[in-house]
């Protein structure tokens, strides 16, 4: 196989701030969600940034924060994502490279602006985002894509990917020739997601059933109801649903386990699920059972919760594998 893990995501520069809530109560955002915005009202949010706050900036989406660690801890990892012509659009590729992660981008916009996240991070670690999505929504399809996930162990996306029209309709055609041999995986990315394209969301599952799926407890009740340990049964051969500082749900096949957070104090959750399935997908390359790449996407979230950050440094990453197998 040519590549461990090829992923499809949205590429999205993200602009990190710690505020208090009553910032964003003054804004329009949903609190401790995801909401899409234009660029201007992003920068009509940023005008009203208190004096000195700045912010961490960071290449990220979903699936390139998982294909970060899943790449940095040793797997062979590629991603298909949509860039513009620009400044941040160059600093993203160049990030990709930083991070082992090939670029299969061949086309850059010149209309639009490389999408942008602002992060807010409240003091009790809440993330509420505001995106531009920008060219990140705006995937144009390639029929290389196919040919590039058949050479994959793994086809990796993420729910946020539904909410555009052309981004879906380029992971569904990819979806639909990839052969059975390549693995999916994919991380329901928000419960708002999730209950506006449900629909969408059923008809992948309708195309195959998903390989490892991702979610957390608010995700999966949205998707299929408060019965999900049974109902995701029947829409993927193993998920793990996991719940802030509870134990995590997992099932493997016919075999359930629950898996224990570890304790820690937590600063800033964003990209905690991105790290956990990244770090889980490493260890299913690995070939590890299901519920063990868990555990090990367990500890990798017990510790990006203690970073200001949804993405440590290279030689993180690694440290953090070395510190895993040694305990």
């Amino acid at each position: 196989m040519k590549f461990d893990v090829l992923g499809v995501g949205n590429a999205l520069v993200d602009e990190t701030f710690y505020v208090d809530k009553s910032f964003v109560d003054a804004t329009e955002l949903f609190f401790n969600q995801f909401k899409s915005i234009s660029y201007q009202e992003q920068e009509e949010i940023l005008s009203n940034l208190p004096d000195g706050v700045e912010p961490d900036v960071v290449c990220g989406g979903s699936t390139t924060n998982s294909l970060a660690a899943t790449s940095n801890f040793g797997s062979n990892c590629a991603h298909i994502c949509q860039l513009a012509n620009d400044d941040r659009g160059r600093l993203y590729e160049e990030n990709l490279s930083h991070n082992g992660i090939a670029s299969m981008n061949n086309f850059y916009h010149d209309q639009v602006r490389t999408g942008r996240c602002l992060v807010f991070i409240t003091p009790n670690s809440e993330r509420t985002m505001g995106t531009y999505l920008g060219a990140s929504e705006k995937l144009v399809f390639n029929p290389e894509f196919i040919d590039i996930a058949n050479e994959s162990k793994i086809l990796f996306s993420e729910g946020y990917q539904f909410t555009s029209e052309e981004n879906y309709s380029a992971f569904l055609t990819i979806l639909k020739g990839t052969k059975l041999t390549t693995k999916v995986a994919l991380s329901l990315s928000d419960p708002g997601v999730v209950e506006v394209f449900k629909e969408r969301f059923k008809e992948v599952f309708s195309v195959r059933k998903i390989d490892y799926l991702f979610c957390n407890k608010e995700e999966a009740t949205a998707l299929v109801g408060d019965n999900f340990v049974e109902a995701l049964k029947e829409i993927t051969n193993n998920y793990v649903v996991t719940n802030g500082a509870e134990s995590s749900y997992v099932m493997e096949g016919d075999t359930y386990a629950e898996i224990e957070a570890r304790q820690v104090t937590a600063i800033d959750s964003n990209g905690a699920g991105d790290i956990f399935a990244g770090a889980a997908l490493h260890k299913v390359i690995e070939e590890h059972s299901f519920i063990e790449a868990c555990k090990f996407g367990n500890y990798a979230s017990s510790i990006i919760v203690q970073e200001k950050s949804p993405r440590l440094s290279v030689e993180l990453y690694r440290k953090l594998k070395s510190d895993y197998s040694s305990s």
